[in-house]
């Protein structure tokens, strides 16, 4: 399939009057300048549309490819162009906890039109719950995946497994009976830490990729991972449990609702990025979301071969 091309989204491009064009990329705030010319400006509008080259040469025949094809490249690296791929995955995917976090995952990959999704939690709404997880007042009492298959969705087809996960042996027999291609782990029993390794290891012998969900103390809460299953940088790989017994853990609150919305739509945008083949967000970094100045905050941990991931 051959590919196509568009401005970037949130482009605001203004004439200076002085022979230049300024352009505002709404997405990361940055401004470049560029030559005025008629030709440019026509190019800019002509690529509100998708187009590919095939399509941009056909209707400038008063220019060459070569220039065309110059003016892409500088279009695509100052970032006010971008290549379109229309190539998207198929996601069947499985969301393991239904809680504070999960809930909120699940109300943003409800907006998305994935193939399907499972859901595995076998605890109970009540009313603590309500306000802070995504349940209303009339989900009260009810299992918290019934609650939520009771929601309009864009997912092709939702379904559900109140089973307890003990081990990997549990996760892969999920993984391949429901024919899943991406977990997301949102569950913190037996542990958080527990959870994860127990996706890390079933990921990897299904050779399906994961999302991890470190989790909160209080409205501290961790970055989520995004793994490619069978590579050295994995969840074992990249935390060390520390060893001996934990003495005290305190908190004054439970994670807000704002928070578990804020992890929620990383996640979704992980997702997204996944099913559009390319690098999910903040892939092989770990950090935390800094309440104080309200943004992520990373650190990179791995280097990675862009093709090997994305395929």
């Amino acid at each position: 399939m051959e590919e196509k091309y568009q401005l970037a989204d949130a482009l605001s491009i203004y004439d200076d009057l002085n022979g230049s064009l300024v352009v505002l990329q709404g997405k990361t705030g940055k401004i470049c300048r560029m030559s005025n010319s008629s030709n440019l400006i026509h190019i800019l509008d002509y690529l509100q549309r998708p187009s590919t080259f095939k399509g941009v040469v056909a209707s400038f025949p008063y220019l060459t490819e070569k220039s065309l094809h110059q003016a892409l490249s500088r279009l695509i690296s100052l970032g006010v162009v971008e290549k379109l791929n229309e190539q998207v995955r198929q996601i069947r995917c499985m969301l393991i906890g239904c809680g504070s976090i999960g809930s909120h995952v699940f109300k943003q990959l409800s907006m998305f039109p994935l193939k399907k999704m499972l859901l595995v939690d076998n605890d109970i709404v009540d009313e603590t719950n309500i306000y802070r997880q995504d349940f209303y007042p009339e989900d009260i009492g009810l299992k918290k995946t019934a609650a939520l298959l009771n929601r309009s969705s864009c997912i092709e087809e939702t379904v559900f497994s109140n089973q307890r996960i003990m081990g990997p042996h549990d996760l892969v027999e999920l993984i391949q009976a429901e024919s899943i291609n991406l977990v997301i782990q949102a569950a913190d029993c037996p542990t958080t830490d527990d959870m994860a390794r127990i996706v890390n290891k079933a990921g990897d012998y299904c050779n399906v990729p994961y999302i991890v969900n470190p989790g909160y103390i209080g409205n501290a809460m961790s970055l989520p991972e995004f793994f490619y299953p069978n590579l050295d940088y994995s969840y074992a790989s990249s935390h060390l449990s520390i060893p001996g017994e934990p003495v005290l853990r305190f908190q004054k609150n439970k994670l807000s609702y704002r928070f578990c919305d804020e992890l929620a739509c990383l996640i979704a945008q992980q997702v997204d990025d996944y099913r559009h083949h390319k690098i999910p967000r903040y892939y092989g970094e770990k950090g935390y979301f800094n309440t104080i100045d309200f943004k992520w905050c990373t650190k990179r941990m791995s280097s990675f071969d862009d093709n090997k991931v994305k395929d």
